[in-house]
């Protein structure tokens, strides 16, 4: 009697397998649905954070760098050198602007990050090859012009001395980076600021941002308060621009996939809960046997609880480790986080053994004599 539910398993192996295979996918795409967003958030942060900068300066009522449409002089943030409260020459122009270079003849996505080698903004070694050569002068002369160079993060899988399109130039592959991609793996195509400016600004002396580093005793919270005080410009912290990242890359456009995950949740209980249904019609005339020959309403219960935990436990161990399978094959970023993955499990196994109870509940209330008629 104490393997009656698993005899019964056997005998309805398809609809058993059918069952824990819907609940296995149905949590292998919850997890991965995290796991992209986690991805994104990962990808938002790991170049902001690489730059060393705690301070980041846009044109007034651009809502923050990253987020609106800022452009500044850059000789006219001079000043920014000397501000009380700055590391020294810390403050460096940045500009930071989506492109569609064409690469090995096809278009596609990318962010042009274009910065002063030496100053903050970008990557001080790279892992192959070498960092692209620099402009002479320090402020923006048009005869000043330093070679199309690029280096690129390693992921795009460009070999040193290939060659990337940007409107009407050419730009030469110098260098690989690690890791410093940008959201949904956009890469970032790092070049000198002179160059950036002439491929996407056409040669004016404008860039997207300042940003600088405080010294080690004066609070960025504070300076940035003192800065985004002055009328022309907009201050943020470290902190404050990956929050205004986030939220506008991950957040906003990723809250349908967070609607959809809880969708998810409710068709994998729905899953369970239909078919343990359906299921107990056909087991009218067993559940009446059991009850006629002294069965308890608890012991049945017991016997179709113990099925749908087996089935869920089975089909949610299997989702995650298809989850992670797909993770490590999928085109771009997906981080899985252990602990968020135990919750899901969790939540996952909850929620079809809840549905698989409601829909049992039925099964204890059958009458022996019209349980023998296959009435339910």
């Amino acid at each position: 009697m104490k393997t009656l539910f698993l005899k019964d398993m056997r005998y309805r192996r398809a609809r058993v397998v059918l069952t824990a295979l819907g609940i296995t996918v149905l949590m292998s795409l919850i997890l991965l649905l995290g796991g992209i967003m986690n991805g994104m958030r990962i990808q938002a942060r790991q170049y902001v954070e690489a730059t060393g900068a705690n301070v980041w300066i846009s044109a007034e009522g651009s809502g923050g760098a990253f987020i609106g449409f800022s452009l500044v002089v850059e000789e006219y943030m001079a000043w920014l050198n000397s501000s009380p409260g700055l590391v020294p020459d810390s403050a460096s122009p940045l500009i930071f602007a989506q492109a569609r270079p064409t690469v090995r003849g096809k278009s596609t996505k990318a962010i042009v990050v274009g910065y002063k080698l030496g100053k903050l903004g970008g990557p001080t070694r790279v892992i192959e090859g070498r960092l692209f050569t620099p402009s002479k002068f320090k402020d923006f002369r048009p005869e000043d012009q330093a070679p199309f160079e690029v280096v690129i993060d390693e992921k795009m899988g460009l070999e040193i001395g290939e060659q990337i399109s940007i409107g009407n130039e050419k730009l030469r592959v110098v260098g690989k980076a690690k890791s410093l991609m940008f959201v949904l793996d956009t890469p970032l195509l790092f070049m000198d600021v002179r160059i950036a400016q002439k491929v996407l600004l056409g040669n004016y002396p404008h860039v997207n941002m300042m940003i600088a580093k405080t010294t080690g005793n004066q609070p960025a919270s504070g300076l940035a308060t003192d800065l985004d005080a002055l009328e022309t410009i907009e201050a943020r912290t470290l902190k404050q621009t990956l929050g205004n990242i986030i939220e506008y890359y991950v957040d906003e456009p990723m809250k349908a996939v967070q609607f959809l995950r809880v969708m998810l949740w409710l068709a994998a209980g729905l899953l369970v809960g239909m078919i343990t249904y359906v299921t107990m019609l056909e087991k009218t005339q067993e559940i009446g046997v059991l009850k006629a020959i002294g069965a308890s309403n608890g012991y049945v219960m017991s016997l179709l609880l113990k099925q749908v935990a087996l089935i869920s436990v089975g089909g949610v161990l299997c989702g995650l480790v298809l989850a992670y399978l797909f993770a490590a094959a999928a085109p771009i970023f997906v981080a899985i986080h252990f602990a968020e993955s135990l919750i899901v499990a969790g939540i996952s196994l909850i929620v079809c053994c809840v549905s698989g109870y409601v829909a049992a509940r039925k099964a204890i209330t059958v009458d022996p004599m019209i349980a023998f008629r296959g009435e339910l």
